[in-house]
């Protein structure tokens, strides 16, 4: 007895198999995209890290793509019985799907991080710029690319049913699917291995490409008890040293003047609250002061780096003070916690003599002081009388508050600040007008960009964002406090800020 195939079922077969085509199609579209994950990405050049690279490139790609096939054409497969109706909502679903595969990739290109419902915030204030400025022949041409990308897709889809007869006798499913589940399972198994030997070129990229969560020693192999998690941690503190970031200082050449007419004090009170704020001054509500740098701190707040990029360019001029000099801008340093011992071997641009500082301080009518303060020599200086000439900055805790806040008349236009945006505000106050992001990691406060900021403390990476700073370490564990009261926060850890912010420690020096 002879059975015949029913219509619905034939048709049914060929559907599926145009599905599967449609999807291979996208996924080799959505491997090209996504290439600019790789080359956004900083990857060691070591054979494991090419290869993983490779491997998890393919196989977590090829996966995604292909899941969205599975969960949202697959069942329509068997629903819908228009093949062209088939083909015009696959063809939109593709076309959606790579197109936001291509946002991320740019947005990931230029920030850092991806799309997802934390990063909502970032992703608006990195884009409103850029899309205010858009005239009416640009939306035009962002219209007919959509259409375009829309027709593309539909040809595609369409030429594919037409061959599918043709294609479903060429018998290579089973290759790709091994090929890519190959890759999938591989590069989750070096992942497993690196995260057990701490293999930094391997672990650097956990976060290059969208939605990817790799498998890990710590709830793997631990699980079945083939893994020390408690070894694991000991080996993990043992390795964990401090960045070595060499780079020229300046990354890139500055090229602008100062005025030599101005007056600008800056003063950091370290050890002591003051008794009473400063009057005539404002306060910004916060000013992230890491502990860990003490003597190193007017260091830092003249380079507008932190603590990690100090030994990097120790024997470079900071810009400050290289342009002041080359316009005669008087100068003047002085911290009182160096000694003339430190002044003469360590620290050449530093003076420890108060009474010089003073009067230098009172009697001219222009120049750059800095300096950092004991409690008794900031009350010795006649703010009221200063402030009629003079640009003031004043980094100080207040009575009993555990924070530290920046005090100034100048136009600031943040609630949050850092050592490391010091600089780039005097500099921008004195007349210099160079991006900040050439010469330090802060920003200029009378005009910031951001509204989160970087730093480190010791060997901890420091965000600053939302009332809330994040202590990241780098075995990945976190403590998030509120920065006002320095109480812990139960919340998650934003990735994509931090992820962010990393990139942007890296690109200044990788200038």
């Amino acid at each position: 007895m002879i059975f015949n195939e029913s219509p619905r079922r034939k048709q049914i077969n060929e559907l599926v198999a145009w599905g599967h085509w449609f999807a291979l199609a996208n996924i080799i579209m959505a491997l090209v995209i996504s290439s600019v994950y790789l080359l956004s990405s900083p990857i060691s050049g070591t054979p494991i890290s090419i290869a993983y690279m490779l491997l998890t490139w393919i196989g977590h790609i090829s996966f995604i793509t292909f899941f969205g096939f599975v969960l949202l054409l697959l069942p329509l497969c068997y629903k819908i019985k228009h093949p062209r109706l088939l083909k015009v909502i696959g063809s939109v679903i593709a076309a959606v799907g790579l197109a936001l595969l291509a946002f991320d990739a740019l947005l990931y290109n230029k920030s850092g991080f991806h799309i997802s419902f934390s990063s909502a915030a970032l992703v608006r204030s990195e884009t409103q710029g850029q899309m205010g400025a858009f005239n009416w022949l640009q939306w035009f041409y962002l219209i007919l690319l959509i259409v375009v990308w829309l027709m593309f897709q539909l040809v595609l889809a369409n030429a594919i049913h037409k061959r599918i007869k043709r294609f479903m006798k060429v018998h290579i499913g089973t290759y790709v699917t091994s090929a890519f589940v190959f890759c999938f399972v591989a590069s989750h198994g070096i992942h497993v291995w690196a995260d057990a030997k701490l293999y930094a070129p391997v672990l650097q990229q956990d976060n290059m490409l969208p939605l990817s969560y790799p498998a890990t020693a710590k709830t793997l192999m631990s699980r079945i008890g083939v893994f020390d998690l408690q070894d694991y941690k000991q080996r993990q503190n043992l390795q964990f040293t401090e960045k070595d970031f060499a780079f020229d200082y300046p990354p890139t050449p500055i090229y602008c003047s100062v005025d030599a007419t101005q007056k600008v004090l800056f003063l950091s009170v370290q050890e002591d609250s003051i008794n009473v704020m400063p009057e005539g001054l404002q306060d910004n509500g916060f000013h992230f002061v890491s502990n860990t740098l003490k003597n190193d701190y007017l260091m830092s707040v003249v380079y507008g780096l932190p603590q990690g990029f100090l030994p990097s360019v120790s024997d470079s001029q900071p810009v400050a003070l290289a342009l002041s000099n080359a316009f005669n801008l008087d100068l003047s340093m002085y911290n009182h916690l160096t000694s003339n011992q430190d002044n003469a071997s360590k620290k050449p641009f530093y003076s420890s003599n108060w009474k010089a500082f003073s009067d230098g301080l009172n009697s001219q009518a222009s120049g750059l002081f800095m300096a950092t303060v004991s409690n008794e020599e900031f009350n010795s200086v006649d703010l009221q009388e200063l402030s009629a000439n003079t640009k003031i900055l004043i980094v100080a805790k207040t009575g009993d508050n555990p924070y530290f806040r920046l005090f100034s008349n100048l136009p600031i236009e943040t609630q949050m600040s850092t050592t490391e945006d010091i600089a780039p505000t005097i500099l921008t106050e004195l007349g210099c007008n160079a991006d900040p992001k050439n010469y330090a990691i802060g920003q200029a406060l009378q005009s910031p960009t951001r509204n989160w900021a970087v730093s480190t403390q010791g060997r901890h990476l420091i965000v600053v964002h939302k009332g809330l700073i994040t202590e990241v370490s780098k075995d990945g564990s976190f403590e998030i406090r509120d920065y006002t009261t320095n109480e812990k926060v139960l919340s998650e850890i934003d990735t994509n800020l931090l992820s962010r912010s990393i990139k942007h420690l890296t690109e200044f020096s990788k200038q």
